[in-house]
């Protein structure tokens, strides 16, 4: 699978990917708002992983490498996945890499990802989650056009004490109207 934006290019994850993502994942500023720090061998375990996921028929996940060509480096993650079947739910998530911070390539991406998940997976709705603290994803959801939905008070333990973390959704409907 690959979708293009005008500056991006989303594509599969491949083996070689290993050093880009292990350096993404090595840096601390990625982990701010997460309870792991990931290791070597933890990096390795989750490309496996994507790497399963792109032979899974259906596919229920998808975990694309956000490139900003011409390089081919994964200089991102982009994850969409299958929550709800029954009410046809996907959940999406990000992360850049500190390179390209501040460069409106979340956005991008994600926007990319739900019109095609909207168009092609017939979705419903698109939710997405994030801590509460974490206003740059907050802005990320926001200019997608997702809508707040709520707050889950102290669902994440981090540093010690208990964080909430807010959940914001699109419906396709909403996505149309756009």
């Amino acid at each position: 699978m690959e979708l293009i934006t005008t500056r991006l290019r989303l594509r599969e994850f491949k083996q070689d990917d290993f050093k880009a993502l292990r350096d993404m994942e090595g840096k601390p500023e990625m982990h701010t708002y997460e309870r792991v720090f990931p290791g070597e061998s933890d990096t390795r375990q989750s490309l496996e992983e994507y790497l399963r996921n792109q032979q899974e028929v259906p596919r229920t996940m998808y975990r694309l490498a956000i490139t900003v060509p011409p390089q081919e480096i994964a200089r991102g993650i982009l994850k969409l996945s299958r929550q709800w079947e029954t009410i046809r739910e996907w959940e999406i998530g990000w992360a850049v890499h500190p390179v390209i911070w501040g460069k409106g390539y979340a956005t991008e991406a994600a926007r990319k990802v739900m019109d095609w998940a909207f168009r092609e997976l017939n979705v419903h709705r698109i939710v997405a989650f994030c801590h509460a603290d974490n206003a740059a994803s907050v802005r990320v959801m926001e200019k997608l056009g997702m809508h707040r939905d709520g707050r889950l008070r102290e669902t994440r333990w981090l540093n010690g004490k208990w964080w909430d973390e807010l959940v914001y959704a699109i419906l396709e409907r909403e996505w149309k109207s756009l």
